[in-house]
């Protein structure tokens, strides 16, 4: 089994990563935010403190980072998007997640972001982080139903 690299993401590498998106993934970000992938990809990528890559045998599995949303409560905005081979390679990209968050908890005392509630496997995936959840609420422009989601620094 191999394992996974986690390498920097340019925004160069945008238009090939959007090609191969997983479709929950697209249907979040289209449908519920109302731009499309490759802007919202691109945009990730430059607005975020440590955008990376998870490579697994030369295939890229996903693309996350951690944004600043607050300065001043020192909170982040973490976010990944994953592509079409995050299944066939789930236990290598599982095996990265959890130290990355930690990593994003030395930026940021609090993270928060908001996933789709149709997106069960993220949601689950999120869990297993160790992520709370509130109730979903109305988000985006067309008010469909999002989970809150936050993890804080352990004191």
């Amino acid at each position: 089994m191999a394992g996974a690299d986690v390498l920097p993401v340019t925004a160069d590498e945008v238009p090939a990563i959007a090609r191969i998106v997983r479709q929950a993934d697209i249907d979040e970000i289209t449908e519920a935010l109302g731009i499309p992938m490759e802007r919202a990809l691109y945009e990730a990528v430059q607005g975020s403190l440590n955008a990376r890559k998870i490579v697994v045998n030369g295939e890229i599995v996903a693309v996350f980072g951690d944004a600043v949303y607050s300065l001043l409560g020192s909170v982040g905005v973490p976010w990944l998007i994953s592509t079409i081979h995050v299944e066939k390679h789930a236990r290598a990209f599982l095996k990265v997640c959890k130290p990355e968050v930690q990593g994003m908890l030395t930026r940021h005392q609090n993270l928060i972001n908001y996933v789709d509630a149709r997106n069960t496997s993220a949601i689950r995936w999120l869990k297993w982080l160790g992520f709370d959840f509130g109730e979903a609420v109305p988000y985006g422009p067309k008010r469909l139903p999002f989970y809150p989601f936050t993890l804080n620094r352990e004191e």
